[in-house]
């Protein structure tokens, strides 16, 4: 259930994004992550947007999954991409009253 979420622990894995992703390298940021990290991603999208429908317009846009392609299943954005969008989480919910 959604209520089970606050902005801290909203705040918290945000910010394990950003972390974990600035170790590093640029190389490794123009990486595609795995289909599991892009849904990682996009729930913490959805659910800062449900808690905070204020905010829903401000949010940076869920990643593309794509499943059962030639390649199998893949996450169009990078690491990078992904870096920006959680930064851009984390800064809206830092300033959200």
């Amino acid at each position: 259930m959604l209520t089970n979420f606050d902005k801290k622990e909203l705040l918290a894995k945000a910010r394990g994004f950003t972390l974990s992703i600035d170790k590093m390298d640029a190389k490794q940021r123009m990486e595609k992550p795995n289909v599991n990290y892009g849904n990682d991603y996009n729930n913490l999208r959805t659910i800062t947007a449900r808690l905070y429908p204020d905010l829903a317009k401000l949010l940076p846009p869920a990643v593309s999954i794509y499943r059962g392609s030639e390649f199998g299943d893949y996450v169009e954005e990078s690491y990078g991409e992904i870096n920006t969008y959680c930064e851009q989480i984390y800064q809206l919910l830092s300033e959200h009253e």
